[in-house]
């Protein structure tokens, strides 16, 4: 069959494979490639034609399969694995290499199949068992009980402390060994299997060990593992009665040697015995806001007077029936057993804030400091000590929220929007592992003809069950949780892919804007990052701007100067986000390497009912021309608002009174249709005598 006629089936058998085929020749290059290559890899199935491995997945994957391609053009078919982890592709594939000996290029060379199927989620779930298994393995070397992993009475693991136990000289003693040679139930009337065959498991049975004698607890609990049923089996000593202790030990056992306050511990042994006696009482969790700052500027010993410090102004505001721990950190916590009114509580709480936020004297000067305080009432809030210790804890954080230095009283609703942030969590760390994150891309236009002159990249979350997710609701989540320079990241590499594309394409109109969050500007990495990403894809650093607000770039000033300038110096522009809504000090303007200018949305939207709003807008626009900065307008969504802005001369609009974000396919498609024609050239007439 002539190689033109495989075509045909060529695509009618690959192209609703969720796996990668393609048919090369000599070069390597691509003479078929199926629609998974085009979904992978974001180019077009008619721009895959010709192009080659280099192109399409990095020279990390080329490296790895060049050579079963020339073992296969020795009529040798192949097969092996490759991990990509470029700083561009993060994936992972097990392909197979096979020659066409009928089938022959112009070179005379055979032409080559590969197939290979994209392994990046098995090796999420291979390293996340790897991860669970160590972390049991850790824990179990930890804890002060023996533990054994039994199915069918046989010893499959056993911890340090079971081998301690069981009196073997290694865990290999045990692996296999059937757990009734080591002991026996201490009433001769039962058996181990009549243990192992409780339906509840966790009962406690008494034991003896059959070498010594020596009387031991044995509890269980049923699991599955591989689909078998088994059991987790613990060995605990039984209980001694304590011999007295003395009273200072006791004493150091239950207060923080730092602040001479309760620990931990001490709190909650008090806090237990309130409750027990059924004590009405009120508790108060308190958080220093910042206080990380002073460790990492000014060191821990100064950190641990300010502890002191604390400590000791909480004693003297408090009265002596008033119990105050040290619970770690810059946590403090207090009870007010029996309030005497129902305000007393709040009335404390106000006091607390207060004495904190009188001047610290710090290394030859003052230092002022703020806390978030958490209210929770017993028994309205929590029938035991751990509950009420979370439900304060959800308070202080819920008053972080609201802006610090403020006290908030728990309620049940809290308890519900905390659980939903953990869920948020804990789905948006699996999206961001199988690259479940969409980047959108909201076009901006022209003010002169209304055409599309760049776009701003924006991240859009498609959750399998909840469908999208706002990004005000997981962005906040992914800023608080650590994760947003990793979603960062993301985008921007992404986003690198894309743009050096349509260049390629000739269909990028103007420059991509890339927000920086200030997680991302504040690491001294950012630009050894930028750098990497622009060797791995190719991308033209003058087809991307960078956006930062306000707050993100005033917050250092020296190490704000530097980044940018390192920036700049890579070729990439630079633009404020949202002015007007944080410093606005004009100064900074002229000091820092900006290109853009970017209105905020509230300035734009209060234009149609507020005619000074116009003139403020005009002054903004005037003031970006003046320091020779491109001024884009956001937010735009009335043709009133795009008439005045075109009016007032300026340069860029966006918002969805031209057009709302859009996922990337789509906005090629938009790139397509606006790119400009070329004219044919005219036909000069030729001169007459």
């Amino acid at each position: 069959m002539p190689i033109s006629q495989l075509t045909d089936w060529f695509y009618r058998l690959t192209d609703s494979s969720p796996f990668l085929f393609a048919i090369l020749d000599s070069d390597d290059c691509y003479l078929y490639a199926n629609q998974r290559y085009a979904d992978l890899t974001g180019v077009s199935l008619d721009a895959l034609a010709g192009a080659n491995d280099r192109q399409t997945l990095g020279e990390q994957f080329y490296a790895a399969v060049k050579p079963h391609y020339e073992s296969a053009r020795r009529g040798k078919s192949t097969e092996g694995e490759v991990v990509v982890s470029d700083g561009y592709h993060s994936t992972s594939f097990h392909f197979s290499v096979a020659p066409l000996s009928e089938h022959r290029d112009s070179k005379g060379q055979p032409y080559v199949v590969i197939h290979a199927a994209d392994t990046s989620e098995r090796q999420v779930l291979a390293s996340a068992l790897e991860e669970a298994e160590e972390k049991f393995y850790r824990l179990s070397e930890l804890i002060d009980d023996g533990c054994c992993l039994v199915e069918d009475e046989l010893i499959l693991s056993a911890n340090p402390m079971a081998v301690e136990r069981l009196g073997v000289d290694s865990a290999d003693a045990l692996l296999g060994e059937s757990l009734s040679t080591f002991l026996r139930p201490a009433d001769s009337n039962q058996s181990l299997v009549a243990m192992f065959s409780q339906p509840e498991g966790h009962q406690s049975t008494p034991c003896v060990l059959a070498n010594t004698g020596t009387p031991i607890e044995v509890s269980c609990a049923p699991i599955h593992i591989l689909g078998k049923n088994a059991h987790m089996v613990r060995l605990h000593a039984q209980a001694v009665v304590a011999e007295p202790q003395p009273a200072a030990m006791i004493h150091s056992a239950y207060t923080d040697a730092l602040t001479g306050l309760y620990n931990r511990h001490g709190f909650s042994r008090e806090l237990d015995g309130l409750i027990a006696s059924d004590t009405p009482l009120a508790m108060l969790y308190l958080d220093v806001d910042n206080f990380k700052n002073i460790n990492d500027s000014l060191g821990h010993h100064i950190g641990d007077r300010v502890l002191q410090d604390i400590a000791q102004r909480l004693r003297r505001l408090l009265s002596p029936d008033t119990i105050v721990g040290h619970l770690g950190g810059d946590e403090f916590a207090i009870i007010l057993p029996k309030p005497a009114t129902d305000d007393a509580p709040d009335q404390l709480a106000e006091k607390v804030v207060s004495v904190i936020s009188q001047p610290f004297e710090l290394h030859h000067f003052s230092k002022y400091l703020a806390c978030s305080v958490g209210l929770v009432r017993y028994p309205e809030d929590g029938k035991d000590a751990r509950s009420l210790l979370q439900n304060a804890d959800t308070a202080m954080y819920e008053a972080k929220e609201r802006g610090r230095n403020r006290v908030v009283a728990y309620n049940d609703q809290m308890s519900k929007e905390a659980r939903m942030r953990l869920w948020l969590e804990i789905e948006l760390q699996k999206a961001l592992q199988n690259n479940g994150l969409e980047v959108w891309y909201q076009p901006k236009v022209n003010t002169s003809d209304y055409r599309v002159n760049g776009a701003e990249a924006l991240v859009r979350w498609k959750h399998p069950v909840e469908g999208y997710i706002s990004p005000a609701r997981f962005i906040p989540v992914a800023e608080r949780c650590g994760l947003i320079e990793q979603l960062g990241r993301n985008v921007m590499r992404e986003v690198f892919q894309n743009v050096r594309r349509w260049r390629l394409h000739d269909v990028l109109p103007g420059r991509v804007a890339i927000n920086l969050s200030p997680e991302q500007f504040r690491n001294p990495k950012l630009t050894e990052h930028m750098e990497k990403l622009l060797r791995a894809t190719g991308a033209n650093p003058e087809d991307i701007t960078f956006e930062l607000t306000e707050s993100a770039v005033m917050n250092d000033d020296t190490h704000a100067m530097q980044m940018l300038n390192a920036i700049k110096e890579l070729g990439f522009a630079l633009s404020i986000d949202d002015f007007g809504t944080g410093y606005s000090s004009l100064s900074y303007l002229a000091r820092f390497p900006l290109d853009e200018l970017k209105i905020d949305r509230a300035f734009i939207h209060d234009m149609d009912a507020l005619s000074k709003q116009v003139t403020l807008v005009e002054s903004i626009i005037n003031l970006g021309r003046a320091m020779e900065m491109t001024v884009v307008a956001e937010g735009v969504e009335t043709r009133q608002q795009a008439s005045v802005l075109t009016n007032l001369n300026c340069d860029t609009i966006q918002g969805y009174y031209f057009h709302s974000p859009m996922p990337r396919r789509e906005f090629e498609k938009l790139l397509q249709k606006s790119k400009p024609r070329k004219q044919p050239p005219q036909t000069v007439p030729a001169p007459t005598d």
